[in-house]
This record gives C-alpha cells, structure tokens and sequence, in this order.
C-alpha cells in the first residue's frame, strides 16, 4: 500500500518516539482507530505520494478482521479495488487522528500510548467519529516545526514562523490570467504538505466545478487530492457553524453586543446609528442568539430598513447553520476548508467573510507560545478579492488585527487581490506590514506606488507568470510558482 507523505512523516517522526516495535505497528493502529471511530463519508484521503509499506506487515494475521470491519462500516460487499481503498482510507484518516492525539497529549509517550487504549479498548463499531481530545475540549491539530514555503519557482523558500521571523501575513496582487490564483493554489498545497490547514475564502468560484473544461476539471482533482480539503459552495449548502454566541453574563453578552452590532454596521450599506442601537438590543435579549432567532427579535421591536434587511437575507440563503444544527468552530476547522462565495451578492460576501474572520478574532484568540524557535501554527486564513473588505473606515480594523496578531494564535493571514494599491488604501500599509509580497501586475501602479508597495520600482515588461516578490527587505523578479506545474511539490 502507498500512503502519504503526511502520513508516511508522521509515522516516521512518531514510531520510535513511543516506542513502537515497528513503523508497520503504528500504521496498524491508525486503521484500527479510524475504524472504531469511523471515518467521516465526505473524508477524501491524501494524494499516496509516499513510499509503498508492505501489506503483510501492514496487516500481519489480522487481515480477515480488517477485512470483516471495513465491509462493515461500509454497509455492503466490496470488491478488492473498493476494499483497498476503504482501507486506505481508514489508514489515513487513523494517521490524521493519531497525529491530533499526539499534539493534545503534549507528544508525551505515556499519555499517548494511554489515550490510544483508551479509545480502542471497548469501542464500539457505532461510535461516531470523535474530533475532540482526551480532556474533551477540541482538538486544535497544531504545527510546531518550521514551516517554508517556495514562493519562486526557482529561489530560496519564504520561512513563516521560523526564528527571527514576523507575522506569516502574505500580500498577492495581479490582474486575471496573470498567474496569481495558480501561485495560490500551490501555496495552499504546500502548506497541506506540511501539515497546516487552510480556510480559504474563494470570492470567485476559482474551485467551482469546471463543467466540461477536462484541463481544469483535473487540476481541480488534483488541488483536492493534495489538500484533502472541504468545499462548500454557499446557498447550495449552509455553512455548519452559527457564529453568534452569548456571554457568561449580562455584561459579557452586552459587550459581544456591541461588537456584532459595530461589525454589521461597517459592512452594511447605509445603516445608521439608531439601526446599530436597535440591533444592540435585540441581541442582548437572546439568550442563545443565532440570525434566524436575532431577526425575528428586531422585527418584534419593530425594527425595520437595513439592520432587517441585510441580516434577512443570510437567513434566507441559509448562509449560517441555526444554533440548534451548528457544530463547533473548532471541530469544523479541523480540516482545511474552501467557502465558494461566488454566488453571493458582493455586500453578503463580504458579511459572511467579516462573521467568520471576526469569530476568530473573538473567540480563538489564545496565544500560542514560541517553541524552539518555531512560531506553532494550525490554519491559514485566506481572503481572495480582500480589496472587497479592505477599502473603508472600520473595515480594515478586523484584517488589521489579524495581519498583526493572527500568527500568535496560530492563524496566520494572506491576502489577495487585483490591485496591489488597495494595500494602501484603508488607512494601514498591508504591503509594509507583510512578511512576504508578490505582485504579477507591477504596470498598473505609479512609480511611487511602485517603491512604496514593490520596495523598487520595476523597469521591464513582465512576462505571463513572472512577477515581483518582496521578502526580507530585499526585492527581486522571477518566475513565480504554479499549481498546475508544480501541484505543491
């Protein structure tokens, strides 16, 4: 069987560190796990990519058991082909899970081979899956090694969290058909490679379904391959969390009040100042506030004009999961995820984008503390299109908090967009602030945009693919990387 290289890392990294008599022995055990827990349906293993483990040690005497509980968890027969890759799922999934053990375990050997035991012993084939730890609390699924990404397709990597290093905020910028979503893509790829999630907000549909476009259909397939991620297009399916909350107490629930209240009077057209009062309100008398429950309260006020209007319309898409559906943030984070916002109006686009990132912001804000050096990560938050949500007063106020701090938490921000004078533009230097910059459209600034953004200006015609990269204070131009040729390799 051929696994993963995120598999085939982990076990490498992992085995003799518990002691294990085997590499094989941890990889029988992964299945094992996965299969008492159960693997998710929509659960799509990793590209195998890494070197072949041999089935006879894999399975040892037990293969007629694996066999028994895979057609079982299955529901039906299944022939060798479908067997074989039930089962590699199952082994990847096990990989994946055991790996969030060893990190909620503190990668302590006693604890980890005891929580394992734990799980396993007595569990029963009609156990959901669980994503949570053995304290009960989430799984957070954290990367503490170096994480380096090659941003050229020919050139030195870019180290986000590595020593001496800054915030992991990363600025694009390029006009359509220059290069820019292809850069993206493979960023993404290679951060899937290393373990890092990713919440990707594709304002575009740049990984809608192709339709019959072969070349992009099997790049598609790729991207979802390497990456492992979900996708969810919005209005054809709601997005599974409810991102309103109340607090301990009357003061805290008046405080988070506020905050909602100033968030969706910064992104809603044309609301004033007694609208943002009205709303206030509304949501201190919800003692479990979601959008459906918090329209129906203003309207029972007699709220009405834009407040009602703009937060009617999520609830009529069905943007946002109700209360009583919702999963936990940090259980739907626990894979990486693609929002396709596409369909969405742009002013409900940059609403549902300004919810999440603010949800973040309020409620995942724990300082993860250097180690060795190494800044520990577990997403990345990219924004496409991020001019959308840039531009005015108040509205950079959410991106800039994250551009600033968002690593520390362990989610770091990137940045995308047309134009790379929208950096400048809201009142906070993105492109001064950004620990690494490319810009495949430097034609489209003025030369003093040119030095303030780019750090130099640009002399030459760029060809399709090239652009200019600023990293470390030094600024040069290159060809630059692409899903569809380097597929995160």
């Amino acid at each position: 069987m051929t696994p993963s290289q995120s598999a085939e890392k982990f076990i490498e990294q992992v085995h003799a560190s518990v002691g294990a008599k085997t590499k094989a022995v941890l990889g029988r055990a992964a299945v094992s796990l996965a299969l008492a827990e159960g693997v998710p349906p929509d659960y799509k293993a990793p590209v195998a990519n890494g070197k072949d483990i041999s089935w006879d040690a894999l399975v040892g005497n037990l293969e007629e058991v694996y066999r028994a509980a895979v057609r079982f968890r299955a529901g039906k027969a299944l022939d060798e082909t479908s067997f074989q890759r039930e089962f590699r799922r199952a082994f990847e999934f096990g990989c994946w899970r055991m790996e969030e053990i060893w990190e909620q375990c503190g990668r302590d050997q006693s604890r980890f081979v005891g929580d394992l035991l734990k799980r396993t012993h007595g569990a029963s084939l009609q156990m959901p899956v669980s994503l949570t730890g053995p304290d009960g609390t989430p799984a957070r699924g954290l990367v503490d090694s170096e994480v380096t990404l090659k941003l050229l397709a020919d050139g030195d990597a870019w180290s986000m969290n590595g020593p001496g290093t800054k915030n992991g905020l990363l600025i694009i910028s390029g006009q359509p058909g220059s290069g820019k979503s292809q850069l993206a893509l493979d960023l993404l790829a290679q951060l899937s490679r290393q373990g890092v999630k990713f919440l990707f907000f594709d304002l575009k549909g740049e990984l809608e379904e192709a339709g019959d476009d072969e070349q992009k259909a099997q790049n598609r397939k790729r991207f979802f391959d390497a990456t492992g991620a979900q996708y969810l297009r919005l209005i054809d399916s709601p997005l599974p969390v409810n991102p309103l909350y109340a607090g301990k107490s009357g003061p805290e629930t008046a405080n988070i009040a506020s905050r909602v209240a100033s968030l969706v009077r910064a992104f809603g057209p044309q609301m004033g100042q007694n609208q943002e009062d009205e709303l206030r309100g509304a949501y201190q008398a919800l003692k479990r506030p979601d959008f459906p429950s918090l329209v129906t309260q203003l309207e029972s006020q007699g709220a009405e004009g834009v407040v009602v209007s703009v937060l009617k319309k999520l609830v009529e898409l069905n943007v946002f999961a109700t209360g009583a559906k919702a999963i936990p943030f940090e259980q739907w984070i626990a894979r990486s995820n693609i929002i396709d916002l596409k369909r969405l109006d742009n002013e409900t686009r940059v609403l549902v984008v300004a919810f999440v990132l603010n949800f973040f912001i309020e409620r995942l804000n724990r300082n993860l503390g250097v180690r060795n050096g190494i800044q520990p990560l577990q997403m990345v938050l990219f924004v496409d299109e991020a001019h959308n949500i840039l531009p005015k007063d108040g509205k950079a106020q959410l991106l800039e908090k994250l551009a600033r701090e968002g690593r520390s938490w362990g989610f770091p921000l990137w940045l995308a967009s047309q134009d790379a004078d929208k950096f400048l533009s809201s009142g906070v230097d993105f492109a001064d602030l950004a620990s690494a910059g490319i810009h495949f459209s430097p034609q489209t600034l003025k030369p003093k945009e040119q030095k303030d953004i780019l750090g130099a200006a640009v002399t030459r015609t760029l060809e399709k693919g090239e652009a200019v990269l600023r990293l470390g204070g030094k600024t040069t131009t290159g060809e630059m990387r692409q899903f569809w040729r380097e597929q995160g390799q």
